[in-house]
């Protein structure tokens, strides 16, 4: 079994050395052995674990819902429903984020159409509309 120091790892995964040590302080993940020189090597399972804790935070995943879930992937034989129940939430968050940012985009998209002409800053429509508000 492959053992990685803290730079291969960050090689591999992407994470800084800084999250790394981050992680293993929060005991999501940690060092295999520590040799002679105090150097800090990591299994194959800790590669692993980063490269799990990567991809839930692509899916803007918290720390809390991470943390979650890697202590119910500690209980195999429990039923998936908590696992289910922390992404349908997660999902429920990401589409109020995006209805959010839908009215954003259609708020700017009235301001836009305000200014279609080549005005002088103290004629901008957007500018006053926006002081107005």
């Amino acid at each position: 079994m492959a053992n990685y120091k803290i730079g291969e790892l960050s090689k591999k995964t992407g994470f800084s050395t800084d999250s790394i040590r981050f992680y293993e302080t929060k005991q999501l993940i940690q060092p295999s052995f520590r040799a002679d020189n105090n150097y800090r090597y990591y299994s194959e399972d800790a590669l692993k674990r980063l490269m799990f804790i990567q991809r839930c935070r692509a899916l803007d995943l918290s720390l809390k819902e991470i943390e979650t879930l890697i202590r119910l992937e500690q209980q195999p034989q429990q039923n998936c429903h908590a696992v289910n129940e922390i992404i349908d939430l997660h999902l429920a968050q990401v589409e109020k984020k995006l209805a959010e940012l839908h009215k954003f985009q259609q708020e700017l998209q009235q301001l836009r159409q305000s200014c279609n002409t080549q005005n002088t800053v103290d004629q901008c429509q957007i500018l006053k509309q926006l002081e107005a508000q």
